[in-house]
């Protein structure tokens, strides 16, 4: 038995500050486009488990998160895989206390110690309830330590931690696979699996290049024309993908420099800008 029905979930596409830009009034921020519209990043992992149990996870938390989710219908979290501690990938953590609700179970945090301990930091609220003046509704959650290529097994997946860099700040990317109930991946893969999410990129370590090989489908960091110290250029992320040769790649985390027409035009074959509301898997279509 292995997992059935995934579906690969972009929540959200933009940069820190989100598309349109507050106050902004250029052809991106304007764009009548739905895809010109970029919350910030996140995604969802959403399928049946080999048990035949419904299942979703989230990688980061934006933000935007609750309407994010409100758009795709999330009703449950099954478990949060968390790149880094910056503002627009985990400030939206305070909004699964919603799933607590719902499953009535507490939701496992995926992060490496320095991002844990960041979050108890950013979220006291939650982490030390015990010191709040009221007993309100908070998120009930607890730790689970990431360490680069040591993988993480859940209900039928692999994710492995690859680590990538963000400028100085050495973050993690996530290499997904189905995997058969002795943690093998699969031969035949589900469709958009292997699949690596690789966020807030500005370079690849050398370690990390191998573990990202042999991808059906790549999701990369993609700013901007102009360079950034901490986020790969268009020109970047088209090399580091042909260099990676996935059978097809979306780009992420874009700022509003361009729209998404544009940067489609500009696109090699099998690569293409992805999108807000973009779902891969079952009965979908990419347009690639």
């Amino acid at each position: 038995m292995s997992v059935k029905d995934l579906e690969f979930i972009f929540l959200g596409t933009g940069t820190s500050s989100g598309i349109p830009v507050i106050g902004c009034s250029c052809p991106t921020c304007t764009s009548s486009d739905p895809r010109d519209r970029r919350l910030r990043c996140g995604a969802a992992v959403r399928f049946t488990d080999p048990n035949g149990l419904p299942r979703t996870l989230l990688i980061d938390v934006s933000p935007d998160h609750r309407e994010q989710s409100l758009r795709h219908g999330l009703e449950r979290c099954d478990g949060i895989f968390i790149t880094h501690a910056h503002v627009d990938h985990v400030f939206g953590l305070d909004e699964v206390r919603r799933y607590n609700s719902l499953m009535r179970a507490p939701i496992a945090v995926h992060a490496e110690p320095e991002v844990t301990e960041a979050l108890h930091r950013i979220f006291q609220h939650i982490y030390a309830r015990q010191d709040n003046a009221n007993d309100s509704f908070v998120a009930d959650l607890y730790d689970v330590v990431l360490e680069p290529l040591r993988p993480v097994f859940l209900h039928g997946l692999r994710f492995m931690p690859v680590r990538l860099l963000h400028g100085r700040l050495p973050i993690l990317g996530f290499r997904i696979d189905a995997v058969d109930s002795k943690g093998v991946p699969l031969r035949d893969q589900p469709d958009p699996l292997p699949l690596a999410w690789c966020t807030d990129v500005s370079s690849v370590p050398p370690g990390s290049w191998e573990p990202l090989q042999g991808l059906n489908t790549l999701v990369l960091d993609m700013l901007r024309d102009r360079a950034h110290p901490t986020h790969m250029t268009f020109d970047e992320a088209v090399s580091a993908a042909d260099s990676l040769a996935p059978s097809r790649t979306f780009f992420i985390h874009m700022s509003h420099d361009s729209t998404h027409q544009e940067l489609l035009q500009r696109m090699p074959p099998g690569m293409t800008p992805a999108w807000d509301g973009l779902v891969l898997g079952t009965d979908t279509n990419s347009d690639l």
